[in-house]
Order: structure tokens, then sequence, then C-alpha cells
């Protein structure tokens, strides 16, 4: 494993008690309670009411590991519902793509749940299209809902010929699979869905053979997600998501393609850039990107904590954090930052702080590969993430595996930090061997030759939906390790925070099963909290919660109701008696 026992014993996720894999069980036994309750109709007014019940069981596998990352329990059901959505829908609104029926070029769709202004995926689809001028690309989004399309992707499209569509998103689940379906008919060669991992519509869209050959982008593939039984492809980024790709998702086609990059050579010159923001020119300049949650202290993880001890022993030096802000972070500290730690927020374009910027810091336990790279693309020496609790959670790029090796402890990633700070001929050297590297495949022609492999392989393909099959939930250190980041990380009631391996346990077990609904164990094991920690707040809290819970509290409630009517004729017989004999 990455980090010892004894800092996992730290950390509270032990294996003095119930086992090292207790975590992982409960959300097993959470995610299969869901499961159970998945009812096999065809009854087209319980369609909808089922679809929904399978989109909440992967979301909670999304969200709390359980041991695999595709299971044909919940997909298949959906898949089965997609061959028969003609007879419990009809389309009642038409989507039409403007695609040329003269156009020669390969036509593309891309099926996403929705874009984002700031996030890796948007935009490495925006670059996909911009580099790609052999073929026409429109973008499906199946719940875009308030969210701002961002203008450079909309453009990006139009000017490759396509359109972009966004479904309504109040319309239900099989009204949007026969939409989507019927837009991929209409002159559509490839369908490439970028599909956040619970959403249904397109495994129920594409359950026939008359649809286009469909590829799936690997985006998540540290997390569970539907689209197996529907893939002829899976279009993964780095191979390490590919081996899980072919033994856990059941999908055998496989094929790599690196994350697309812009070139940031012709960019404003670094002077100019501090000068734009703020940073005197003697300063070392560390930086840091990523969403909000990549810097909430996980466990025995804390980026803040580690980045103080950096900059308490380099007084030059300031870190910069592109992505969240101080009063974000603020109720997740545990200390306070050093005032030469800066939380940026948010920002559409942090280009000017990658021009800025010195040295550039992955976050952990949980790191971004896309920010990793386009800072290593700007020529600037990366420290990855120390002790990764699971491969696919950091920065874990094939073109740099030979180069970047993580930091096997907290101290490895200071002593790392420091030497590049102390040293700007090791800065400069390790920096341009990074950014050569990702010239090979990540920009221009060559990353256009990988993408012209890719499209070898996907324009013999025919599209073939089949059920994959049932998956059990695998106890390996790797799952064991992911279920635990969940934990770790907040994700769940427990923070992981609790003094002993019993309560982290108590606490979780009571958390899924109350979320998934199974309010008799999440009262069994909140009480079994309380019996074990009678002083914690927490455990109280955690108590009534589950109380509330649906069941429960109608069954009281009706028993309440009840005892108050026998009294009531109890007292309307005394009183009538006494009336009588009087």
């Amino acid at each position: 494993m990455s980090i010892s026992m004894r800092t996992r014993l730290q950390v509270t996720l032990a294996t003095t008690l119930t086992g090292q894999d207790a975590l992982l069980q409960a959300n097993n036994n959470a995610y299969e309670y869901l499961v159970s309750k998945i009812p096999i109709t065809r009854r087209p007014t319980c369609v909808e009411a089922v679809l929904g019940n399978i989109q909440k069981a992967a979301q909670f596998a999304v969200e709390s590991h359980t041991g695999r990352f595709a299971d044909g329990s919940i997909e298949n059901v959906a898949l089965q519902i997609g061959v028969d959505l003609e007879s419990v829908t009809t389309a009642n609104q038409d989507f039409l793509l403007p695609f040329a029926h003269h156009e020669s070029r390969r036509r593309i769709l891309h099926v996403a749940t929705a874009v984002f202004e700031i996030g890796g995926h948007t935009r490495m689809l925006h670059h996909w299209i911009r580099k790609d001028l052999s073929s026409c690309h429109s973008i499906v989004l199946l719940n875009q809902d308030n969210e701002v399309i961002p203008q450079w992707l909309s453009e990006a499209v139009r000017d490759s010929g396509g359109t972009i569509i966004a479904l309504p998103p109040e319309a239900r689940i099989c009204q949007k699979a026969t939409w989507l379906r019927e837009i991929a008919k209409q002159n559509v060669d490839l369908a490439i869905m970028h599909h956040f991992g619970s959403d249904i519509v397109p495994i129920v869209a594409f359950a026939v053979p008359e649809c286009p050959p469909v590829a799936i982008l690997n985006h998540a593939d540290h997390l569970f997600w539907m689209g197996s039984s529907v893939a002829d492809m899976v279009i993964n980024l780095r191979t390490a998501g590919a081996k899980y790709t072919e033994n856990r998702r059941f999908v055998s086609c496989n094929h790599i393609l690196p994350i697309p990059l812009k070139d940031p050579a012709d960019e404003i010159p670094r002077e100019a850039a501090r000068r734009i923001l703020g940073i005197a020119e003697n300063q070392v300049v560390l930086l840091s990107i990523g969403r909000a949650e990549k810097y909430q202290p996980s466990g025995p993880y804390d980026f803040v904590a580690t980045a103080n001890k950096i900059l308490d022993q380099q007084p030059n030096a300031h870190l910069y954090v592109v992505g969240e802000s101080i009063t974000g972070i603020a109720r997740h500290l545990r200390c306070a930052p050093h005032k030469h730690l800066h939380f940026i927020g948010a920002v559409e374009d942090p280009s000017l702080y990658r021009i800025a910027a010195d040295i550039y810091l992955e976050s952990f336990p949980f790191g971004s590969q896309t920010a990793l790279l386009e800072a290593a693309l700007g020529g600037l020496p990366v420290v990855p993430a120390y002790a990764p609790l699971f491969p696919l959670l950091v920065a874990n790029d094939d073109a740099l595996k030979d180069i970047l090796r993580n930091p096997r402890d907290e101290q490895e990633y200071i002593n790392q930090v420091e030497r590049l700070i102390r040293q700007p001929e090791h800065r400069a050297t390790l920096g341009t061997t990074l950014r050569n590297a990702l010239l090979v495949d990540h920009v221009g022609e060559g990353w256009l030759n990988r993408l012209t492999e890719l499209y070898k392989e996907t324009d013999r393909l025919l599209h073939n939906p089949q059920p994959i099959p049932k998956s059990p939930c695998y106890m390996t250190d790797a799952d064991i390790s992911l279920s635990e980041w969940h934990v770790m990380a907040g994700r769940t009631y427990s923070t992981g925070t609790q003094s002993d391996a019993q309560s982290v346990i108590l606490f979780h077990i009571a958390f899924v099963s109350k979320v998934v609904g199974d309010y008799a164990t999440a009262r069994k094991s909140a009480w079994r909290a309380v019996q074990h920690s009678p002083y914690r707040r927490s455990a109280w809290r955690l108590l009534a919660v589950t109380l509330l819970g649906k069941g429960w509290l109608m069954q009281r409630v009706q028993t309440f109701r009840s005892w108050r009517r026998r009294l009531s004729f109890r007292r309307a017989g005394f009183l009538l008696g006494r009336r009588y004999s009087g």
C-alpha cells in the first residue's frame, strides 16, 4: 500500500476492530440495498421511477466507492428499457443537427451532461474541436440547466461547422433519451460520450444497434460510471485508466488518446505577467491549480499545513492557489494559513499565474492531471502529489511517468520543493525536460497523429450494445484505499477526524445507510456510536438524524395517534359512565 499501516492508524482507518475493509463493506451493503429496491418492470407508468432509482444507485457508487467501476445489476435494466424505449415514449419536439448532407468530413456528435467555464474536461473538449479540422463537431448537452455555455466552446463548435443543442433540463429521462437517439441517427458518423457517471440518458438512448458507433471518453477513470453496455470503444487518457477499463468496466476495445493541450509558447513574457498580477520580481512563486475540494484536509493529508512548513523555511517564497478562496477553505482549515499563502479563488483562465510562476505543486491526495500537464507544458518544474492513496487520484500521465515520481511521504515532497526553490538551474532543467516530453504527444502534429490513429479504429466500428456482467465488490488494496479517500475527504457524515477507528466505522455505516434509505441499519449503527462515545455531541446528533428518518418517525406518529385515540375512548367511556350512574 502507498501509506504505511501506522499512518492508517493515525487517521483512524485501522484494522483493529471490524477489518481494514469495513468502510468499503459498508458502501457495498448500502449500494446493494439500493439495487434491491429497483423493480424490474416494463410498465410505461413505472419506467421513469425505475430509471430514477438506477440513477440514484449509480450516483451513490460515484460518491462512495463500492468496489465496482461498472455494474450490470443496474445498467442492464436501463439498457433493456432503452430497447423498449419507443413503446414508452414519443418525441414531441424536434432537434435537428445542421450537418450538411454533402459534408464529406467525419461528423462527430459529442454528448455531455453539462459543460462549464472552469474545469479541465470542458477545456479538453474545446482543444479537441479546435485542433481537429478533419471533422465536423456538434454537442448535445443533456442537463446544462442554468450553467452558462462557455463562449469559446460555442465559437469552436460553430467554426467546425456544427452546433450545440441543450435539451430542456426539466424533460423526463425517457424523453431526453428519445431526442438524443433521434439526433444521433441524423448524419452522425461517431458519438462520443462525455457524460457524468450517473447520467443514465445515454445508456437508454444508445441501447439499439441502429445508432452510430459510440465511444466513451474516460475523463473520470477513478470513479464508477455507467455506459459500458453501449460503448463500442472507451477512449482512455492514460494507460493506468485503460487497465481498469478492461478489467473492471467490461470493455475490451480500449484506446489511449493523450489530453490535447495548447502550447503556451506565444504568451506574454514572465515579467509582464508578474506586473499585471502585482507580484514582485524577486519572489519565488509557487503555484497550484485545482477545484476547491482538492485543497481540503483529508486524514493525514493537509495541503495548507504542508505549505506552511515550506513557507516557514523559505521566506522569499509565496504560494498562490488558484481554484479555492480563503472564505471557501476557512471552514476546513486545521491551522492558520501562512501569510505567504494566497488563495486566489476560481479563475476562468489561470494562464497569467502559470506564466508568472517558478514551480508548480500538485494538490494531494486528490491531484489534477490537466492542471499539472498545462504547467509542465509551460516549462514549469513540477512536484507531484505524495503517497497517492490510489494511482488514478493524481496526475499519472504516460509522457511523464519515467520523469516524475511521486514522493514517498510529506517530508520528501517538502524536500523536492525546497531543492527547486534553492536551485534555479535544477528548476530550468526539469521544466525543459517535462515540456519536451509533452510536446511529443500532447501538442500539434504529435497529438493529431494520435487522433488519426484513433479515427482509424472508430471508422471501422459498428454499434453493438449488449449487457455487461454483474460486478462483485472487489476488496483489493486499491479499492479499500479509494473508499477510505471518500471518508477522509469529508464526503460522508464522518470526517475522518474521530479519535478511534470504531467511531469512524460506526459513523460511516450510519451515514451511508441513511443516505440510501436503510434507516434500520442507520439507527442501529448510530446507537452503537452513542454507546461507544456517549459524551460526543456528534454521535447524538447523528442518532437524532437517523431517528427522524423515513419510517421510524411515521411509525412513532401512528403509535402516538393510536395511543391518543384509545385514551380518548377510555376517558369518554369513563365520563359517560359517571353521567348515567349519577
